[in-house]
């Protein structure tokens, strides 16, 4: 009987085991296939948002890009002035995340800011407050 009892007890064991394995895999594959789906769908404009969230009306989502069209050069005026000290401050955390990696990893980590930096520049491209 203790036979049996060890035998269904492992069973019971590797069955746990592997249904969080597989389970585990197929949710990152899950996962990866939704984000590679929207990677080439453009984001929506922040007016577009709040027009979805809100249920804003045409003449609702006109005036609220009015307000953010008028405002635009005070908040570039703004960013401007701030954009020094932020990007010092991004450098300095990149520098020290990347004396913590392997050389390996220095590659990979680098690709990955490479691509962040062209993806923020494409957005700053694309639009300011959903105007071109």
């Amino acid at each position: 009987m203790t036979k049996s009892r060890g035998g269904a007890l492992l069973l019971l064991i590797g069955t746990f085991v592997l249904g969080g394995l597989l389970g585990g895999t197929l949710t990152s594959w899950g996962e990866r296939r939704s984000h590679g789906q929207h990677r080439d769908r453009p984001r929506p404009t922040y007016v577009e948002r709040l027009g979805q969230d809100l249920n804003l009306t045409p003449e609702q989502r006109e005036q609220i890009q009015e307000v953010l069209d008028r405002h635009q050069p005070a908040m570039d005026s703004l960013w401007a002035q701030m954009r020094p000290a932020f990007e010092s401050e991004r450098q300095a955390i990149r520098q020290e995340v990347n004396t913590l990696l392997t050389p390996e990893q220095q590659a990979k980590y680098a690709a990955i800011l490479q691509r962040q930096d062209s993806l923020r520049r494409a957005g700053q491209e694309r639009n300011r407050n959903g105007r071109p």
